[in-house]
């Protein structure tokens, strides 16, 4: 049976329900730190924010934090954290968020997205995941511990929410 994401930005009411997925990169942060990465993104306004990947029941399947950083002329979209779970499907719901960060990337303006490969997780049971490939498979290179997309040629996307199946 298909299922659908919808990647929408999390909202303050979710915070708490989101612990247990960014968890599966950080296992020891506790509810008040995890309060507090999140409040700082929630109130960037077009310049940042955290997006949560749901299932259509509203569980919470993945999520990522970004920031629009002025790099000369040019805008880009960083991804400091990464995070999709599942315990075989953490791929399809990797891709959807990848997706949705380049959709994000080009409604934001930014020609170039780049995401840390340090704050990126895929915790699924199988297959075993590897970011730097699925990234590679949707257009991302690899520079460092970064992983980056040109956005230039990108055609133009749809505006959130982003529905994806898996």
């Amino acid at each position: 049976m298909p299922r659908s994401f919808i990647i929408t930005p999390l909202a303050p009411a979710q915070t708490d329900q989101a612990l247990p997925v960014i968890q599966a990169l950080h296992r020891d942060m506790t509810l008040a730190q995890w309060r507090g990465v999140v409040e700082p993104y929630q109130t960037l306004g077009d310049d940042g924010g955290v997006m949560a990947c749901e299932m259509s029941d509203g569980h919470i399947r993945g999520l990522f934090c970004y920031r629009v950083r002025q790099d000369g002329a040019a805008r880009v979209l960083t991804v400091p954290t990464f995070v999709a779970v599942g315990l075989f499907d953490a791929a399809a719901t990797s891709g959807a968020q990848i997706e949705a960060i380049d959709r994000l990337a080009h409604n934001l303006g930014c020609g170039t997205v780049e995401v840390d490969l340090d704050g990126c997780v895929m915790a699924a049971l199988a297959p075993k995941l590897d970011a730097a490939g699925l990234f590679g498979r949707l257009g991302y290179r690899v520079e460092g511990r970064t992983l980056v997309k040109d956005m230039e040629a990108e055609p133009v996307g749809a505006a959130f929410p982003v529905v994806g199946a898996a």
